[in-house]
């Protein structure tokens, strides 16, 4: 089929994602506070500061979107528009990032899980049920 889309690694967008809130979560329950970020520890011989782990876990992703873009355009792969599932991606992500730090019971109260049971129970039949009718 030459207009065939390609098929996404969700393994790989699943372990990105998992990492980066993995690492969220270690950060908030180690206790790190913003008076903590002079902290050093000794890495391999070097001074390693909490600033510097901190930083380095937002910029290696900012640094892996464009090396992926650019890996994109090296094979022909570049993108004509932004695909609608990394738009979803994308607000999900900035959804999840206002919940950091928030007090408890904000995203219930804001309705999240109406939304969550409208993506676990109906987005996807309602998504199914549309493509259906295509002719």
């Amino acid at each position: 089929m030459a207009n065939a889309p390609a098929q996404t690694d969700w393994v790989l967008v699943r372990r990105m994602m998992q990492a980066a809130i993995d690492f969220c979560e270690q950060v908030e329950t180690a206790g790190y506070r913003e008076t903590d970020r002079d902290a050093i520890a000794v890495v391999n011989g070097q001074a390693v500061s909490v600033q510097d782990v901190l930083t380095s876990a937002w910029t290696y992703p900012e640094t892996m979107r464009y090396a992926i873009i650019r890996r994109r355009h090296q094979t022909d792969d570049d993108l004509a528009y932004v695909p609608e599932t990394a738009r979803i991606l994308t607000a999900m992500a900035a959804a999840c990032a206002e919940l950091c730090g928030a007090k408890p019971g904000i995203g219930e109260a804001a309705g999240t899980a109406d939304m969550l049971r409208w993506f676990e129970m109906h987005a996807g039949e309602m998504l199914k049920a549309a493509l259906a009718t295509r002719p």
